[in-house]
């Protein structure tokens, strides 16, 4: 497909400014996590500023889920089942995010 200069100007600032967001929010979740005193990935834009966008967007969503599944199960109805499908969906976010790194990334390039 042919794209006119202005689309493709749009597209990477639209990009770029989904990055500086989900960076953002993965900032905001490193520091909620360390005041909650539970550590379970490594967060925080520096380690991830020349990630792909759907690294960060996995990495947010993964997040998340964490944060519910900190939770003791009976806090919320349903939990049990949340933890088995929020379970999966990180383990396949986390294939995701290793097919990335190999398809994209130089091997000495160490995102995690």
């Amino acid at each position: 497909m042919n794209r006119s200069e202005e689309e493709i100007r749009e597209a990477i600032r639209v990009q770029s400014l989904v990055c500086q967001k989900l960076l953002e929010i993965m900032d905001l979740q490193r520091r909620s996590i360390s005041c909650c005193g539970r550590i379970f990935v490594p967060l925080g834009s520096t380690r991830y500023k020349n990630a792909r966008p759907e690294e960060l967007q996995r990495l947010v969503a993964m997040t998340a889920l964490q944060f519910v599944l900190s939770e003791p199960e009976d806090w919320v109805e349903g939990n049990g089942d949340f933890e088995k499908l929020a379970s999966e969906l990180i383990e396949l976010a986390s294939t995701q995010l290793n097919w990335i790194r190999a398809k994209y990334h130089k091997p000495s390039n160490d995102m995690g």
